[in-house]
């Protein structure tokens, strides 16, 4: 059995709109934004999960994001990891060739199938990579149990 289950929502994409961005890169020719950046779109940022004897620890890649727009909850086993990355705005007299950086909300939600200390939980926000550390609780720790001879 998996101890941790990743999923991420992604509303706004279809097939086809990732075959229009692999022509378009392909190519080098077509719609100047992503088709990623579709209002509504959901995205889902790249995720390390290691695990220890102690804890879970989720990294997170979030460049360009801020701390503020970013929130980790526990709800009944689940960690979520939602935010939104914000467009940059435009200076008067420029203007965009290409945006390829996804733009929008991002979400990840992970179902951590066992107990775990919820006043532990620690998050940190550092060079564009949100590192969530998430400790086990007591029972769900292993533990060696010593042999005795009679």
């Amino acid at each position: 059995m998996k101890l941790v289950h990743g999923f991420a929502p992604v509303t706004g994409f279809t097939p086809l709109t990732h075959l229009e961005r692999e022509l378009n890169r392909f190519l080098g020719s077509g719609s100047k934004v992503d088709p990623r950046a579709e209002v509504g779109a959901v995205a889902a940022p790249a995720t390390d999960v290691r695990e220890d004897d102690q804890q879970y620890v989720f990294a997170v890649e979030l460049p360009g994001v801020r701390r503020e727009d970013v929130q980790v909850t526990l709800h009944e086993g689940v960690l979520s990891i939602t935010g939104e990355r914000r467009q940059e705005v435009e200076s008067a007299g420029e203007r965009y060739h290409r945006r390829e950086r996804f733009v929008g909300r991002f979400a990840r939600r992970f179902d951590l199938g066992m107990p775990v200390e919820v006043e532990g939980i620690k998050a940190s926000f550092r060079d564009g990579i949100l590192t969530v550390s998430v400790p086990k609780a007591e029972v769900a720790r292993p533990k060696t149990v010593e042999i005795t001879a009679e």
